[in-house]
């Protein structure tokens, strides 16, 4: 539990009184606790503005200033970007997985050194702590929940590994005649897209979907983006009992990923209550009854989680490998920015009733489809080796842009984090061009580079590469690339029943692994594909879209087209390599 600030104790103040130094840390102690818990109340916990996170390199994150708040009420301000040497970080040392959670934490640095008699002579005291920061890592762990969740949402975790983890949050009290939304959080641990199938089959007694009068769940293939994915269900409750029990069964859960089916790890059965008025009033009333220091319900947790990072080992060696943002739940909202931003949502009025979604649709927060994308932008590093000589060319692996098939533009730079003249800042700048045309004050871009994109339109993919102009001092490049589409193909509107693409478009895989291929459809209106491979080494491929890669190392092609309709045929690629299966084996040796 978080410490107890409250009764707070203040000095209380009369003629003659001497001042010892216990008044005077009671005078302080009083104003820290009145302001942390304040805070608490206020702002809650977590990052309030900026404090981003990216990788920089192997061994190095760079973490951009903000401001946060721990669940102690203190403010924590990171006034100027930070370099976190991975290996050097507290905690590193005790990582056991392949996930990790960055925390930021409160420390205090004592300066202004004097000397005080004491029993035994002098002794040496500081005058002043100053307030400042510090990092650390941990392995992946469940994160810190907001003060009042526990009264309020029952939130079980169905399933958890080192790719992503998967919530249920249903509200605690429930309408005897009205609309519920069940909702299913689902955080992916990865740097770049996860592609699963999720079946998802509650028992729930009363309750069907708000349109048609079916039972509520859904079983639907998903690509996951980093970070943070909400499906909400939206069912009807028509009952006269006071309560109803919700169960998961057995087979009510199943999450495909990589072609493996998994089961729910936690068999859940809960009784809710059931009122017959207003459910949000019958929540605040159990939300107001509560002790103060109950309702704060924290573990032991002293700091504010950043990001996830990934790690690579191999034996003894470890890399960071890439770095992944946590849920936006973990973010707490500062009232005077959030009054603004109420104020500007009268700029954006809600659609019309017609355009709004079925009640009981499955819908992702705030998600555009693909082919709504105009813009997409991402990171890829270039590992250099040591001291490349003019002349020597840096490759890419083909990256997807994820705007889908078609032609698009792209443009990239260099990203260059580097120290500031006279001070100990660092800046990032985003080299774009001839980078020799510009001083940089580390010296490591005076020689610029050729830069070259080379995009395949049928794919949706591209592939960047740089040559070097003069010897480089680094061992790797941080890319910054960015993807649009031209404002005419995007809003062409194709007739509904189209069949667009392949889901997935391009996918890596081990040799001998599965992988099922979804098509989709303009407004989601399908028909029934045959699937095809133009090549007979390619591997093989079910009527149903499940495809076995081969034994042998390639890029290989996939078709589908709707039935006895060849002009509609659409491509997919895989591509097969023999180290993802022993960096599987490896990872799961570990």
């Amino acid at each position: 539990m978080t410490p107890q600030t409250f009764p707070f104790s203040k000095n209380r103040y009369f003629p003659r009184k001497r001042m010892r130094s216990a008044d005077f840390i009671r005078e302080q102690t009083y104003v820290e606790h009145k302001l942390a818990f304040l805070s608490q109340w206020d702002f809650g916990a977590g990052v309030a503005l900026g404090l981003d996170v990216q990788r920089i390199d192997g061994d190095s994150l760079l973490v951009s200033p903000g401001f946060a708040v721990d669940e102690c009420g203190r403010w924590l301000i990171v006034d100027e970007p930070a370099i976190c040497r991975v290996r050097t970080l507290q905690g590193f040392d005790a990582l056991h997985g392949e996930t990790a959670l960055l925390w930021l934490a409160y420390h205090e640095e004592y300066a202004d050194p004097m000397y005080v008699p004491g029993d035994q002579g002098e002794v040496r005291e500081y005058a002043a702590a100053r307030e400042r920061f510090s990092f650390y890592l941990t392995d992946m762990r469940s994160l810190p929940r907001a003060a009042g969740d526990l009264v309020l949402f029952s939130d079980a975790t169905l399933f958890e590994d080192d790719d992503l983890r998967v919530r249920q949050v249903i509200p605690r009290v429930l309408p005897a005649h009205g609309l519920v939304q069940i909702r299913l959080i689902i955080e992916s641990f990865r740097a770049e897209p996860l592609d699963i199938v999720l079946q998802y089959d509650p028992e729930l007694p009363g309750v069907q979907a708000a349109e048609g009068g079916q039972p509520l769940g859904f079983d639907q293939a998903i690509r996951l983006q980093p970070g943070e994915t909400t499906l909400a269900l939206t069912g009807k409750l028509d009952t006269t009992a006071q309560a109803v029990l919700l169960s998961l069964p057995e087979k009510g859960f199943l999450l495909e990923k990589r072609g493996l089916p998994l089961r729910a790890q936690l068999h859940f059965r809960e009784e809710f209550p059931v009122v017959s008025g207003d459910p949000l009033a019958a929540l605040e009333r159990r939300l107001l009854s509560q002790d103060p220091q109950e309702l704060w319900n924290t573990g032991a947790q002293e700091g504010v989680p950043l990001a996830g990072v990934r790690l690579l080992r191999c034996g003894d060696q470890v890399m960071l490998d890439s770095v992944f943002p946590l849920a936006q739940s973990q973010r707490t909202v500062l009232p005077c920015l959030k009054e603004r931003l109420s104020d500007c949502g009268a700029f954006f009025p809600p659609p019309l009733p017609a355009e709004r979604p079925a009640a009981g649709d499955l819908t992702p927060a705030a998600a555009l489809s693909e082919s709504q994308r105009q813009m997409a932008t991402g990171t890829v590093i270039l590992n250099a080796g040591l001291h490349l000589q003019e002349g020597n060319i840096l490759c890419s692996d083909e990256i997807a842009h994820e705007l889908g098939p078609g032609a698009v533009f792209i443009e990239f730079g260099i990203e260059n984090v580097y120290p500031a003249a006279g001070t100990d800042r660092n800046y990032t700048d985003l080299l774009l061009g001839d980078a020799s045309l510009f001083t940089q004050a580390s010296g490591t871009y005076e020689s610029g580079f050729d830069r070259g994109v080379r995009i395949h339109p049928e794919k949706g993919t591209f592939e960047l590469a740089v040559r070097l102009k003069g010897q480089l001092r680094q061992a790797a490049l941080r890319l910054r690339w960015f993807a649009w589409r031209a404002e005419e193909h995007a809003s062409h509107q194709l007739p509904a029943g189209t069949l667009l693409r392949l889901e997935p478009d391009v996918t890596r895989v081990a040799p001998g692994a599965e992988v099922n291929f979804i098509p989709v459809f303009e407004q989601g209106l399908g028909a029934p594909c045959d699937f095809l491979i133009p090549d007979k080494q390619s591997g093989v491929i079910t009527e149903n879209g499940i495809y076995t890669a081969p034994e042998k190392d390639g890029l290989y092609q996939v078709c589908a087209q709707i039935k006895d309709r060849p002009e509609t045929r659409v491509n997919a690629f895989v591509i097969v390599r023999r180290w993802m299966e022993g960096a599987e084996h490896a990872a799961g040796s570990l």
